[in-house]
């Protein structure tokens, strides 16, 4: 007959009992490690996975995760933090196995668009929040790496420097607003803004003076689009905004969407300098001057004496 010792089983009880306690705790330790190291998968978007450097964030202007560096600077999360009058839905028609173009159709008859809530005359100039950096080669023809490729391309046409970016809107009697105003970007210069002004051709030279205060009660700002399964399909979405300054009320939105991929020297056919736009919208050509052609449908420049 085989005796059982009570207090062996005991012992034995009491070390089966801790060591599942510990086996648990290392369960919930590797759980909560793999949690931290993917803290933004919950956010990442369906074709994540083809871009090596997604990493998402919900904000408050759009109904999609956009990628972190979006809002990696203050710019970059005021313009997406605006809520529209007419927010995008979450649903943007994507359906599995519709093309580039049935896509990019779609959107551009869904969502595209100038939309003016509100108009002011006799306005004499605008801060232009976020002057976009000047795009290389390599970037456009990079599937992902630029926010708005539609919007930032057409400052590859031109120098980066703050007199430039104001003939966009400073060019008699083309552009007729009396000055601009940016943030200043220039170690230079010790005020917080820059405003220029003074420009008219074979007359006058471009000024560009340090300031601490704003002249505008206007602002202009971009932003990009984020919509499922775009960059994949070879398509980008952008916004223009005009806001009041004191207010933060939107006075104008132009959205639009661009198509790449059909270049044949490039990777992948991308090649953003070249992308089409919606049938419909005002973005007719890669100059500034449809940046203008749509500020002035809400900000009507003041008229010279």
């Amino acid at each position: 007959m085989r005796v059982i010792d009570e207090a062996n089983m005991s012992a034995i009880a009491r070390s089966y009992a801790l060591g599942n306690i510990w086996s648990l705790i290392r369960v919930l330790i590797l759980a909560i490690v793999a949690l931290a190291l993917c803290s933004g998968c919950a956010a990442r978007g369906p074709e994540d996975r083809n871009n090596p450097s997604a990493q998402f964030v919900r904000v408050e202007g759009q109904p999609e995760v956009v990628p972190a560096e979006w809002v990696a600077t203050v710019p970059g999360r005021l313009a997406h933090s605006i809520k529209t009058p007419n927010p995008l839905p979450k649903d943007s028609g994507y359906r599995a196995g519709m093309s580039s173009e049935q896509y990019f159709e779609h959107l551009c008859k869904t969502e595209s668009g100038d939309f003016i809530f509100k108009t002011v005359a006799n306005v004499g100039g605008l801060y232009f929040m976020r002057p976009p950096n000047r795009p290389t080669d390599a970037d456009l023809m990079d599937r992902y790496k630029l926010e708005a490729p539609g919007i930032e391309r057409t400052f590859q046409l031109m120098r980066p420097n703050s007199e430039e970016r104001a003939e966009l809107f400073i060019n008699p009697p083309w552009a007729r607003f009396s000055f601009m105003e940016e943030p200043n970007q220039s170690t230079n210069v010790a005020n917080r803004y820059v405003r220029i002004y003074g420009y008219k051709q074979r007359v006058s030279t471009m000024k560009v003076e340090g300031v601490d205060d704003l002249k505008s009660n206007y602002g202009l700002l971009w932003r990009g689009v984020k919509r499922a399964h775009d960059r994949e399909l070879n398509i980008s979405g952008s916004e223009w905004i005009v806001i009041d300054l004191a207010t933060n009320e939107v006075l104008a939105l132009q959205r639009d969407y661009a198509r790449t991929g059909i270049t044949r020297n490039a990777p992948g056919g991308i090649w953003w300098l070249n992308a089409i736009n919606c049938p419909g919208s005002t973005v007719k050509q890669i100059l500034g001057s449809q940046i203008y052609d749509f500020v002035i449908k809400s900000l009507e420049p003041a008229r010279e004496d």
